[in-house]
């Protein structure tokens, strides 16, 4: 799969050159790679993310390390940007300089102000603790006499095994370890079905002299810098990709309704 260049995928890249083991290819490299883009357009230091990134690997692996990387991005992403809140301190009104008087009545405005106080170092230690290790922070599973090796579910005491979920069905064959509460896809499945859905229902075939080879009708233009498309086929072919991506989803929420209803347990009739 083509993989074109971005600020994520360049990271990602340098990061699977120095540790093998976390190296990404192909649409997950591709998938992950926009979403660093995006937490770096937002705002995240380049430091801060390698952190999230790099952290030991789980021990057993029980999903894939595009999985695992993924949601480190997804926690990331779910929580403030780092220095983000530094900009709204309050400052404190300055002196006035020497050659400033006071006018008579006027008094210093900063005379009956609390003085500003910097965090503590061990507060501080403590909030980029969390932003590194994310959910990590989440107590273990408390079953098996708190010896299960799991994170347990945020909000409840017990991991998804212990909590009865089912495995995820996987996607095209693939065997996935994710539990999810309602027995659907999980994120990086769905993720992999949307995907598969525009890949089958918007081929796109590239041409080696170019030039855009149309989005339902051949085209011949000039084609993008880095994209097989035109300008024109690429407007066309987005919109194509929203409306297959809006019925691919209302296909989704109707099955997991569907599911939930299902699941749902049923209304005891009134007494007589």
């Amino acid at each position: 799969m083509r993989v074109d260049s971005s600020p994520g995928v360049e990271l990602l890249l340098a990061i699977g050159a120095e540790q093998p083991e976390l190296l990404l290819t192909g649409r997950t490299l591709r998938d992950q790679g926009l979403m660093v883009t995006g937490l770096l357009d937002a705002g995240w230091p380049v430091p801060l993310l390698l952190e999230v990134i790099t952290r030991p690997l789980p021990d057993p692996l029980r999903r894939s390390v595009g999985a695992v990387i993924g949601g480190r991005l997804k926690a990331a992403a779910s929580m403030p940007v780092p220095g983000s809140a530094a900009g709204a301190a309050v400052v404190p009104h300055q002196a006035p300089g020497p050659d400033r008087g006071v006018a008579p009545g006027e008094g210093r405005r900063w005379d009956d102000a609390p003085t500003p106080t910097p965090p503590a170092w061990a507060d501080l230690e403590q909030q980029h603790d969390q932003l590194r290790r994310g959910i990590d922070l989440r107590p273990g599973c408390e079953a098996d006499d708190g010896l299960c090796p799991t994170l347990a579910v945020a909000g409840e005491t017990l991991c998804p095994l212990h909590l009865g979920w089912p495995l995820c069905p996987g996607h095209d064959g693939y065997t996935c370890t994710v539990r999810t509460r309602t027995g659907a896809h999980c994120a990086p499945c769905q993720d992999q079905a949307r995907y598969a859905r525009l890949d089958a229902e918007l081929p796109v075939t590239e041409t080696d002299d170019g030039t855009c080879p149309g989005h339902g009708d051949p085209c011949g233009r000039a084609a993008l810098l880095g994209d097989p498309l035109c300008g024109c086929c690429r407007i066309a072919a987005q919109r194509d990709r929203d409306r297959v991506v809006r019925e691919w989803e209302a296909v989704r929420d109707a099955a997991v309704a569907t599911a939930t209803a299902q699941e749902a347990p049923q209304e005891a009739p009134a007494p007589f």
